[in-house]
């Protein structure tokens, strides 16, 4: 097989072909269901769910229980972490959450 893959099937030997397993399907909806929390809507009182509050504090990994959690997770759903935190900061800055 060239370097280039194999035509026939699309395949490349650098290629890593992820298999998506129902175990790392689970771990996924678990990153998902944070993401729909850390989404909610803050309630008519002004007040956040705190569901939010925390799914936000956990994706952002702002604790070393939220950063030692998320590895955990990302690791099983085979998600690179550093791509989570990285957005879950610019998207939920903790300024803007005291600012809330």
């Amino acid at each position: 097989m060239s370097p280039a893959g194999n035509a026939s099937n699309g395949t490349s030997m650098y290629m890593r072909e992820a298999v998506l397993t129902p175990e790392r399907r689970i771990w996924r909806a678990v990153l998902g269901q944070a993401y729909a929390d850390a989404e909610l809507t803050i309630w008519p009182d002004g007040s956040e769910p705190n569901a939010r509050v925390f799914a936000r504090s956990f994706l952002r990994a702002d604790s070393l229980d939220d950063k030692a959690g998320l590895c955990l997770v990302c690791e099983l759903a085979d998600v690179p972490v550093d791509r989570v935190v990285l957005w879950a900061r610019r998207q939920y800055s903790v300024a803007a959450c005291v600012a809330a």
